[in-house]
């Protein structure tokens, strides 16, 4: 698979706290392009504000990358460690949300990992969205309650608080969704961090895709920069998955 990303540091902050892992490379605050044939893609945003939540990304992605047969299970063993590593090395407790793809070997089966608000896109025609995950946060559970329309859950206070991640301090934070494609995979998929999604409408996005054609390093840079000024001051992630199928 052909994999391209821009992910940059948001407004005054000393450091990224997103990451972005292409089979067994963890990068931030770049971008680049890779082509892999197996492994993991995805995207990570630690939370808390400090270097607690970029440690605990870079912890989840390394993770991560050195998984042959991803499961819920390993996921759980990869939370309790990131736990006991916040209760030993920090005086706060770090966490990271983490949403990503792997490509089951021999196999037509494309299986989504993800927790938090971070998020993965499927790419129709080449230029239309479907949001394969469903954020972790308040405010969708109160859209989904019918305590809030789409409408109001725009201008919500709280947009932006999670209800599941790695870490946190109890280990039953860690809710994630496990989502098999199999007969359904996409020829193409998007990733992005909260800095992009919640500056940039899914029209905006739809119209980047429209607009910029086949150079993908232009597309998820060009996503970046109009999240940007749209008003965007935090971290930063795009990712564009092309599978070859």
């Amino acid at each position: 698979m052909q994999v391209y990303w821009s992910t940059i540091k948001g407004t005054d902050k000393a450091e990224s706290e997103d990451r972005v892992l292409v089979g067994q490379r963890i990068s931030f605050e770049e971008t680049s392009q890779a082509v892999i044939d197996h492994g993991f893609v995805a995207v990570a945003d630690g939370v808390g504000g400090n270097y607690g939540g970029a440690d605990a990304a870079s912890f989840v992605c390394q993770s991560a990358s050195t998984i042959d047969q991803p499961s819920k299970i390993l996921f759980q063993r990869i939370n309790h460690l990131l736990i006991e590593k916040s209760s030993s090395n920090y005086a706060y407790n770090m966490a990271t949300t983490f949403s990503g793809i792997y490509m089951v070997p021999g196999k037509a089966d494309l299986v989504v990992f993800h927790v938090g608000n971070t998020r993965i896109y499927a790419i129709q025609a080449e230029k239309y969205l479907r949001q394969i995950t469903e954020d972790d946060t308040v405010v969708q559970c109160l859209i989904k309650t019918g305590k809030l329309t789409e409408r109001e859950a725009e201008n919500y206070s709280a947009r932006n608080k999670i209800t599941a991640c790695f870490g946190g301090g109890k280990e039953t934070l860690l809710q994630m969704d496990e989502i098999h494609l199999r007969d359904k995979v996409p020829k193409q998929l998007l990733l992005t961090s909260d800095g992009i999604h919640e500056y940039l409408s899914i029209d905006e996005m739809e119209n980047i895709l429209s607009c910029v054609g086949d150079d993908k390093i232009k597309l998820v840079k060009t996503m970046v920069e109009q999240a940007i000024v749209n008003g965007s001051q935090d971290d930063c992630t795009a990712i564009f998955v092309d599978l070859g199928i």
